[in-house]
């Protein structure tokens, strides 16, 4: 698929998946109301983190390296087996030590959440993301753009199928049991969506899934992917060090109200998602200059986009979020009108990066994460 008509018809997808998104984030809201929504952000975020940090960032260096090898991906499929075989034994001990270690616990998890059911939560969860973002990066380095829209839409079809089929009967389930209720859809999700994946693989692919511990084949990639890992890692400070702020300070009542907040500006990262997504397998084959001016083109679109929305969302936020959300909802206006601002330049951001990566600067966007970072962690310690 040519660059043109892969940017079109992935941004066609964006729009039923925002909104499948929307009716998800809705229903689960409500389901949970603040102070079970503010837990299940937590959750979130803990799947979120573990994910990143434990993935080594091998997803941008799989679509990298199988890009440049002309779509050959055997020795892609080889390093991505031994970074799972080495989570399957690291992630059940970083888990048990959080579980185990009262300060760790506090930190990790909100108050009674004790159950073994949320240790497998967490561990079936991460696993799924890492297999399906492995799976997702080489067929994106393929540019099988048509296989990457389906499953968005499917993913965000199947989460609001089963967060919409749960609020219908959310008077049948008891209050204490609502949020296990939301984390077993989301699991049901993870899985099932992962099957899927695996499929994909198995007809595209087909390689068995062999690992590999010869460093001559995992230094050029570990050395390429621990840039940009220690980035991400920093900037995870930027996108999730508010979350423990705000559960460990104000409760996860205001929590809640927070991440409701969040949770709507922060779909506005599927606007400059297809863009991002598509010209990256372009990107990394090699720059010249008639793509340079298709991502100039493409980058100002995404940015026009992103804050003639945000303008219009700050605008309707007062009476739109009690409308979505509740009453009890309301307070989240004020957090989601200062988070846009930041939003609209994180989703500038997010195409930026792979152009500065290809130009051979990767080490100015861990700059520019290390910097922000300080800057949160700084004002954090003021609040």
């Amino acid at each position: 698929m040519s660059l043109k008509r892969g940017i079109f018809y992935t941004f066609l997808t964006q729009v039923p998946t925002l909104l499948l998104y929307f009716v998800s984030n809705i229903c689960l809201t409500r389901i949970l109301g603040d102070e079970g929504r503010g837990a299940y952000a937590l959750f979130m975020n803990q799947k979120a983190v573990l994910t990143m940090a434990l993935g080594l960032n091998l997803a941008f260096g799989i679509n990298y390296f199988v890009s440049r090898e002309q779509g050959n991906p055997a020795r892609m499929v080889r390093v991505a087996s031994t970074s799972l075989l080495f989570n399957l034994a690291a992630l059940p001990l970083f888990l048990a030590m959080s579980f185990g270690i009262p300060a760790l616990n506090r930190i990790f998890f909100p108050p009674g959440t004790g159950h073994w059911g949320y240790f497998l939560f967490l561990f079936a969860t991460v696993m799924a993301a890492q297999v399906s973002g492995y799976i997702g990066a080489i067929v994106l380095a393929f540019r099988k753009f048509a296989i990457l829209n389906r499953m968005s839409i499917f993913s965000a079809g199947l989460a609001a199928v089963g967060y919409g089929v749960l609020f219908a009967l959310r008077a049948n389930v008891p209050a204490q049991y609502a949020l296990p209720a939301v984390l077993g859809i989301a699991l049901a999700c993870s899985v099932v969506t992962l099957v899927f994946w695996l499929w994909i693989y198995i007809r595209l692919v087909g390689l068995p899934p062999v690992p590999t511990w010869e460093w001559q084949v995992l230094k050029p990639v570990l050395s390429l992917s621990m840039v940009g890992y220690l980035s991400n890692m920093i900037n995870l400070i930027n996108y999730r060090f508010d979350i423990w702020v705000v559960g460990s300070y104000a409760g996860t009542a205001q929590l809640g109200l927070y991440a409701a907040a969040a949770g709507v500006v922060q779909m506005l990262f599927y606007i400059p998602e297809p863009f991002s997504k598509v010209v990256q397998p372009y990107l990394y084959r090699g720059l010249n200059p008639n793509l340079l001016e298709r991502f100039k083109f493409i980058s100002r679109l995404s940015f026009t986009s992103v804050t003639a929305i945000s303008l219009l969302l700050a605008l309707s936020a007062p009476w739109l979020i009690p409308l979505i959300y509740g009453s009890a909802f309301t307070e989240a206006v004020t957090p989601l009108i200062l988070l846009l601002p930041g939003i609209i330049f994180v989703c500038a951001f997010k195409l930026f990066a792979p152009l500065v990566i290809e130009g051979g600067h990767i080490r100015f966007n861990l700059y520019a994460t290390s910097v922000s970072a300080a800057i949160t962690i700084l004002l954090d310690l003021l609040l």
